[in-house]
């Protein structure tokens, strides 16, 4: 997956590859490795390419395996700076100064130049290209994320969180979108628990947390399992609902029925993406 040093001509490698596993990311990412290994980490190959006669001239190049597209994505649009500049590399790519990154099926790349001369820059998307366009596989983006209604999505604003989704521990991750809707904002988010018995716990931790910390409104008996209405000091109003194995929920400024038919919507999805599962 590397490129051939003949394709970077007046280039040689400085440093690597060197490889890293999960028991030893942290030698190389120190404080950052948590946050890889939540997103389901397998490898890393480091190699710092370096311009000959020059060797303060260098180009880091780091190939991150996260073991599933799902994975990839959720670690990259994590990262993403919201100043980042798009980039036609694998599935989504940017760079912002002088720092790239990518993601494309399991594979998540990283670069950065040492310096901002043309050069420099120039090498290192010519790096993230070939690398990307090395990645078996396709550009779609995880199916789970099919199960978001189209109305109203605000592109590229969904997420995949590893874990703690909301912050909160009984919800073991999950995805996270923003809608818009005559510019009314809410986001709408579900959380897999592998099972309808750990989602009718998960719903029941969900209900005693916002009757400590908000205000529970009212039971919600139409959308999928039931739920509640609630309002929340830092979220908004919103609604949470269980739908067999999953949490669904949907929080902001949107009005009680645009919530409603979005979450509807979205256990729909939920619905039909088990069946394709």
């Amino acid at each position: 997956m590397l490129p051939v040093l003949s394709s970077l001509e007046g280039w040689n490698i400085g440093a690597g590859p060197d490889d890293y596993l999960p028991e030893n990311l942290y030698e190389y990412i120190d404080g950052a490795a948590p946050r890889y290994l939540a997103y389901g980490f397998r490898k890393l190959v480091h190699v710092r390419y370096e311009l000959e006669g020059d060797p303060l001239s260098s180009v880091r190049l780091d190939i991150f395996d996260m073991g599933s597209r799902l994975g990839a994505f959720g670690l990259y649009r994590s990262l993403k700076p919201a100043e980042a500049v798009p980039q036609d590399w694998g599935a989504e790519g940017h760079r912002s100064g002088t720092v790239a990154a990518a993601w494309k099926d399991r594979i998540y790349v990283q670069g950065e130049a040492d310096d901002d001369r043309t050069a420099v820059v120039s090498v290192l998307d010519r790096l993230m290209s070939w690398v990307c366009g090395e990645v078996a596989g396709d550009n779609s983006l995880p199916t789970i994320l099919a199960s978001l209604p189209s109305e109203g999505l605000v592109p590229q604003s969904e997420r995949y969180v590893a874990v703690d989704l909301l912050g909160h521990a009984f919800l073991p991750g999950g995805v996270l979108a923003t809608y818009d809707m005559a510019g009314d904002e809410a986001r709408l988010f579900f959380s897999d628990l592998g099972s309808e018995a750990l989602a009718a716990e998960a719903m029941a931790q969900f209900r005693t947390h916002q009757s400590q910390w908000g205000v529970v409104v009212r039971d919600v008996r139409t959308i999928g399992a039931g739920g509640f209405q609630f309002s929340d000091p830092g979220l908004g109003s919103g609604i949470v609902v269980g739908t067999s194995h999953f949490v669904a929920g949907i929080y902001g400024d949107l009005p009680y029925d645009a919530q409603e038919r979005l979450l509807d919507q979205l256990i729909v999805g939920l619905s039909s993406s088990e069946r394709a599962y």
